[in-house]
């Protein structure tokens, strides 16, 4: 996924909106334990296949086990971390509005409806064991398995079974309203344009009071701004972007490491080995070899 901004990939085709991550056919490079900040129109169902994933959505911070089950928003910032292979999860991307039917009935104007306008949503979690939970499992897995096969009349089952998710979401009280806070668009407005804003430019040096500057904010309450809703500092997020780029760059090409260190916005190579380390557990040079 592209780091930190709206993705500019589409999510299927224009007349299947719908895909899975990883792909299924084994086509996607094995490079999903760490999707940073990013958002896009389409709602988002993630789920913890194995081990434990971190994950957060909007300003919150997550802790996901094997089982449980989350839900981004159209247009919600949302970061997936899992360190390892013996973490995995997976996303199913889609756009609601092609759920919705040609004839509108009453399931159109109380559920579908309002979850395109964005006046219904997901409720964020799910957790294993709670109501709604196994059966909601249990049509994704089914997804999963058509996708697989692609026989015919396989995206007829996938949308079937989407719907499926809405009705046991709304069985279980799992849609609710969106709140309307006063200030919430122009805040969300204004977390997406700094986290597209980092994206574009994390190669480069950057300061806090140099971006602080660019938003019209004062250095101290841009830095409180940020470590509220992103839960870590300005820095710890700079060195998350510079990292994952730099993994990605050790994984595909043949960079020389001091070269890829420099090329991600570390000018210190000593503090780029580090911070690699503190991430991956190995230096860049063994995280390549393996």
């Amino acid at each position: 996924m592209d780091a930190a901004r709206r993705e500019k990939k589409e999510h299927g085709t224009l007349s299947f909106p719908f895909q899975i991550y990883p792909a299924l056919d084994g086509s996607e490079a094995d490079d999903g334990d760490f999707i940073p900040y990013h958002w896009h129109p389409e709602l988002e169902i993630i789920t913890v296949d194995c081990g434990r994933v971190s994950l957060t959505i909007a300003d919150r911070m997550y802790e996901g086990a094997r089982g449980d089950v989350f839900f981004a928003a159209s247009e919600e910032l949302h970061e997936i971390r899992a360190a390892g292979r013996e973490n995995q999860f997976r996303s199913f991307v889609f756009a609601a509005d092609f759920l919705q039917f040609a004839r509108a009935d009453e399931t159109e104007f109380a559920l579908l409806e309002p979850l395109v306008e964005g006046r219904l949503r997901f409720a964020t979690c799910l957790r294993s064991g709670e109501p709604g939970q196994s059966e909601v499992r249990t049509l994704l897995a089914q997804i999963v398995r058509t996708w697989q096969q692609q026989a015919p009349g396989c995206q007829l089952a996938v949308k079937a079974a989407l719907l499926g998710i809405v009705a046991v979401c709304a069985q279980y009280g799992r849609l609710e309203g969106r709140p309307v806070r006063p200030g919430a668009d122009y805040r969300a407005r204004q977390l997406r344009e700094i986290v597209g804003y980092l994206g574009e430019h994390f190669t480069e040096p950057l300061s806090l009071p140099e971006v602080a500057s660019h938003f019209g904010l004062s250095p101290q309450y841009f830095s409180t701004f940020f470590r509220e809703n992103f839960g870590r500092t300005f820095t710890q997020h700079i060195n998350s972007l510079r990292i994952e780029q730099a993994a990605r760059l050790l994984r595909e090409t043949d960079l020389p490491v001091m070269e890829v260190g420099f090329s991600v916005g570390f000018d210190n190579f000593s503090y780029f080995i580090k911070r690699f380390r503190s991430v991956y557990g190995v230096s860049p040079s063994h995280y390549r070899k393996g």
